[in-house]
Formats: structure tokens, C-alpha cells, sequence
């Protein structure tokens, strides 16, 4: 499947991007108020993130107090009462901030960051990262960013800084430049059934965009099959992540394949494309 595009067009709509470099973390949690005090809120806080710069959002009144009770009130700026369920959660995200606006989404257990394995950001603050990953965006016309989903540094090491093309964006660390009212990047079957959403949003980005970014060298450390809150346990996701797979596969089926793991879960995988090549054109120029 060609990326080819025309250039002309593709240069004009990067010039829409905000030049800002400030940016905001939004983090959806549902019935975990301790683990995300503890992993997320308290790694942002030995990162010096500043707290006024975090919002937690979660899924009622009920829940709001009970997060107000437990959560470290140095460690984040405001609560937010949203919508239950991580999908719809993550549109109500993208509403309540306007045009342009960056926001960098993390779960709400994401315990470490690791940059060591970057060139690029070895010895960079994660405040720094966050900024760069943004500024890169806008530089190359794109609109979302991620890092490896996988933390084992074995698969990250011998990957390039960066790329570019059609990659798995995992929902867990990743940001966008919000476009709150662009249709074509609104979730369809993830909202029939709430599992594969990040494959979705990486494949409506790319087809939208022509191009995604992803630092291949930094990973982090999460737990993503918990026991309480989320998406549930591994053997409560087997059926349903089939089941979205293949309605994945039946919706764009230019983009993947599904495929069985060993375990027993099943996954879109995405094909290989490369991104765009007036977006990478124009950001030469």
C-alpha cells in the first residue's frame, strides 16, 4: 500500500501545529487510587514533573473521593471526574483540551522510565523528553509520539532512535498533539468492544497522517494485566482480545493480520509501512 501523498498539501498542514513547548499528563484510573499514588504520581514526582502539570481522571463522584483520600495531593495538580471505561475515558480526555494542546497519556502504573539505551536522551530529564518527543512531532507533521512497549532492553538496543512509520503506539506512555474535533481519528471498533484501542488509534493516526512517531530505545516498566480496575486479568481478556482482533482485521485489513500468540492471546499485528515521504521530505527542507 503506497503512503504517497501530495507534498504541497502534506507541508501546509504541518504549518498548523502550536509552537509551544508546554504540555500537560493526563493519567484515566479506575479503582486503583494506591497503585497510581504509588507508581505513576510517585515516578512523575522523582522525575520533577511539576504536579500543576498532571491531571488524574477518573470515572464518578464516588471515585473522586476516594482518590482525594488516598492520592499524595503534592504529587498532582486536579482531579477530574470523567466517563467510566478506559475508551471513553480517553475521548473525554481529548475533549475537555482544545486544538493543539500536547498531552502526554500514561496508565496509571507505570512505575520507571528507561533512557539509558537512547543516544538521544540518556542523560535527558523526562520533562526534556516529553519536549523533544513534541517538538519532533511538529517537525515531522505528525501528531502522535510513543516509546517501545516493551521494556526488555535486549529487543530496544539495536532498534533505530526513532522511527517513522506504521508502529505500534502503546496507550500506556504515549502523547498527542489533540485535534478534538478531527473525525477521522475517532475510534470505531474499540468502542463496540473497549480492547485493542491503542491498535486502533495507531492505525487512524497513520491513516489520517501519513506518519507516527516512536523512540524505539526507551521503554518503561508497567504491569499490563492486573487484578483490579483496567481491562482486567490476562485469562479475562483472552475471548475479547480475539474478538476485537478480528473485527481489527475485518475493518483494516490493509494495515495487519491477526496472529495467535503461544499464550494463547490473540493480536492484530501490524504490517511494516513506511510513513510518508513528503511528511520526511518537507522536514528536511
Amino acid at each position: 500500500m503506497s503512503t504517497k501523498r501530495n507534498c504541497k498539501n502534506n507541508k501546509n498542514k504541518t504549518l498548523k501545529h502550536k509552537s509551544s513547548d508546554d504540555y500537560v499528563v493526563c493519567i484515566p484510573s479506575y479503582k486503583r487510587s494506591r497503585i497510581c499514588n504509588e507508581k505513576t504520581l510517585k515516578m512523575l514526582q522523582k522525575a520533577h514533573i511539576p504536579a500543576s502539570k498532571i491531571y488524574v481522571y477518573v470515572a464518578n463522584e464516588a471515585e473522586k473521593k476516594e482518590y482525594e483520600a488516598v492520592l499524595d495531593s503534592a504529587r498532582y495538580g486536579r482531579l477530574v471526574v470523567g466517563k467510566p471505561g478506559v475508551v471513553a475515558q480517553r475521548h473525554f480526555i481529548t475533549q475537555q483540551w482544545p486544538e493543539g494542546k500536547h498531552l502526554v497519556l500514561l496508565d496509571d502504573d507505570v512505575e520507571s522510565v528507561d533512557m539509558s539505551l537512547s543516544g538521544l536522551f540518556r542523560r535527558a530529564s523526562l520533562d526534556a523528553f516529553f519536549k523533544a518527543a513534541f517538538q519532533e512531532c511538529r517537525k515531522k507533521g505528525a501528531y502522535m509520539w510513543g516509546v517501545y512497549p516493551v521494556l526488555n532492553p535486549f529487543f530496544r538496543k539495536g532498534r533505530p532512535e526513532i522511527s517513522y512509520g506504521l508502529n505500534y503506539i502503546i496507550a500506556a506512555f504515549h502523547g498527542i498533539i489533540n485535534r478534538p474535533h478531527l473525525r477521522s481519528i475517532v475510534l470505531k471498533t474499540s468502542q463496540k468492544i473497549p480492547y485493542k484501542e491503542d491498535v486502533e488509534r495507531t492505525i487512524l493516526y497513520f491513516k489520517t497522517d501519513g506518519i507516527l512517531v516512536r523512540f524505539n530505545r526507551i521503554g518503561f516498566k508497567t504491569k499490563y494485566y492486573g487484578t483490579e480496575g483496567g481491562l482486567g486479568t490476562f485469562e479475562a481478556r483472552i475471548g475479547p482480545s480475539k474478538e476485537a482482533s478480528k473485527m481489527l482485521e475485518e475493518v483494516y485489513p490493509e494495515y495487519g493480520v491477526v496472529v495467535e500468540r503461544p499464550n494463547g492471546m490473540t493480536e492484530f499485528k501490524l504490517k511494516r509501512l513506511p510513513p510518508d515521504e513528503c511528511k520526511l521530505a518537507a522536514a528536511k527542507e
